[in-house]
């Protein structure tokens, strides 16, 4: 069964506004989660809305933000985001970032005091509009040491995204949107050690990476005194003119060459195509905006969680 983009999105705004959301803040953290639902990115979408409807209601997320800038030069922009929904802060912070890197080459966007900011691959597909390639890295400003028994180093940082945005004269672009956790638990991390010890280790250095850049580094500030228990998040994104490189136009031909040569080569035993990071969810936009967005059980259950909270009938279901 499927719900048409549009209704979905209209719907989800409505949640969010039901919770106390301002209408255009809603609309646009609504445009994120219904965009990621069409690249079929089921790690986030509006399966988040049960975690964000939780800390809206609870008063865990200002639903009123007033986001600030702490400071600024020709090639970077930090933002408070005054406890608010990460997406809000985030793209603040990118589109500023944009036109800095525009004019100066290349420019650093880095938020703190706010939430969850989503998939990063919605920051790095706003970047490729502007042909700056892009890469980002979010994660908890908080850290302490693991106190369960028989926590391993593993067991150090959780589960930080990671993503890396390279764009293409025409068709796909390269998109590496990913969970730095590639072995979810200590005892998936264990078997793996076996069968995979290289992934294990690089898995084992981006979390940290993700996390002291993103948390650490770009989440930190005085917040002794934290107003929103749930705004503990940071974010860092580098944007990059490639004309500051080299030839932009060549450079995005080039890009759209390999591409559309590696597509054609034979799959991975296994898979049914030969895709690249990116390319499998940008067929899916296109196709999804105009069949509409598969739901499967787990999903409409979240669904039908929040429907059931907020009052707000869902959208028709169709085959």
């Amino acid at each position: 069964m499927r719900i048409h983009a549009d209704e979905l999105l209209d719907w989800t705004t409505r949640v969010l506004v039901h919770l106390n959301v301002r209408d255009e803040d809603a609309a646009h953290i609504a445009r994120c989660l219904v965009d990621v639902d069409l690249r079929g990115i089921v790690s986030h979408g509006t399966r988040q809305l049960r975690r964000y409807v939780a800390e809206f209601r609870d008063g865990l997320i200002n639903t009123h933000p007033d986001i600030k800038i702490l400071n600024g030069t020709e090639v970077s922009i930090r933002l408070d985001g005054d406890g608010g929904a990460g997406y809000l802060a985030a793209t603040q912070a990118v589109d500023t970032a944009f036109q800095k890197a525009l004019e100066n080459g290349i420019a650093l966007a880095t938020t703190c005091n706010h939430g969850h900011v989503g998939s990063m691959g919605i920051y790095a597909r706003r970047a490729l509009t502007h042909g700056l390639v892009s890469w980002g890295v979010a994660g908890g400003a908080g850290w302490g040491k693991p106190k369960e028994e028989g926590a391993t180093v593993w067991d150090a940082m959780k589960a930080p995204p990671m993503c890396f945005g390279i764009p293409s004269v025409e068709g796909p672009p390269l998109v590496v949107d990913m969970n730095a956790n590639f072995f979810q638990g200590s005892d998936h991390a264990t078997s793996a050690l076996e069968n995979y010890p290289k992934a294990l280790f690089a898995s084992l250095g981006m979390k940290f990476v993700s996390t002291m850049l993103g948390g650490m580094l770009a989440g930190s500030v005085e917040q002794t005194e934290r107003q929103y228990r749930g705004a503990s998040r940071g974010f860092m994104f580098v944007a990059i003119n490639p004309s500051e490189v080299g030839d932009a136009e060549a450079f995005k031909q080039e890009i759209g060459r390999i591409i559309e040569a590696s597509r054609e080569l034979d799959p991975i035993p296994g898979t049914d195509a030969a895709e690249l990071p990116g390319s499998r969810e940008w067929i899916r936009e296109q196709d999804w905006q105009h069949d509409g967005i598969p739901i499967p059980d787990e999903h409409l259950a979240i669904l039908k969680t929040v429907e059931t909270e907020t009052g707000l009938q869902l959208p028709t279901l169709v085959p």
